[in-house]
């Protein structure tokens, strides 16, 4: 059965929580979205703002081997994403991290003008590459992509699907979320376990769903 989920009522459940193979990051104290983590996602979870933000899904990336988050987060903060993964700190003047790097644990697309892949590609020992995907420079949110399979935004031409296929070394469709929203990342969390997609996701949406990220409900 298909776990559809809404927090604070909004169905943009991709800027509330970032989710990784090992583990996630969940901006604000919901209990549904936890038991969701678990029961489906089977992660380990932290409960914390970044930067004083609920929004932490636009604010961090990461993959199972750590997590990459702006130098500007609180110590309090910083100690919190220490307990679930190895954290490391970029400073940037680009503070919405989650935003801009779609990542598993292959490979990484990153927005064409940021200046820290090279330390991405370290860090998260990763292939990156720059691009669009859909068009859109803000890769993280216009794509969701886990070891098995990803949910590109519809607009994705074939060279931008080859891309991603070629560095994140999996085979991806496209798709849109929350009855016709074509950034699927603000409304889709998923790993190679499972998915949860926002409350208005559509059937048929569903179904695309589920077989772009090869996950069977």
């Amino acid at each position: 059965m298909p776990r559809l989920l809404a927090i604070k009522g909004v169905p943009l459940i991709g800027l509330y929580m970032r989710v990784t193979e090992e583990f996630a990051v969940l901006g604000v104290e919901d209990e549904k979205a936890k038991d969701y983590l678990v029961e489906v996602l089977d992660v380990d979870f932290i409960v914390t703002t970044v930067m004083g933000s609920e929004l932490v899904g636009a604010l961090v990336c990461g993959n199972s081997n750590g997590i990459v988050v702006n130098s500007k987060l609180s110590t309090k903060e910083l100690e919190r994403l220490g307990r679930v993964a190895e954290v490391k700190l970029i400073d940037s003047n680009v503070t919405c991290l989650g935003n801009v790097v779609c990542v598993n644990d292959r490979g990484a697309i990153v927005h064409p003008e940021v200046d820290f892949d090279e330390t991405l590609s370290e860090f998260l020992d990763v292939e990156t590459a720059k691009g669009t995907i859909g068009g859109v420079k803000t890769v993280g949110m216009s794509a969701v992509v886990t070891n098995k399979g990803g949910l590109l935004n519809p607009n994705a031409s074939e060279w931008e699907i080859r891309k991603v296929e070629d560095v994140m070394k999996v085979e991806v469709g496209v798709g849109t979320v929350n009855f016709g929203v074509e950034m699927v990342g603000t409304g889709l969390v998923a790993n190679s376990k499972g998915y949860i997609a926002g409350k208005d996701t559509t059937g048929f949406e569903l179904g695309l769903i589920e077989e772009a990220l090869g996950v069977i409900e």
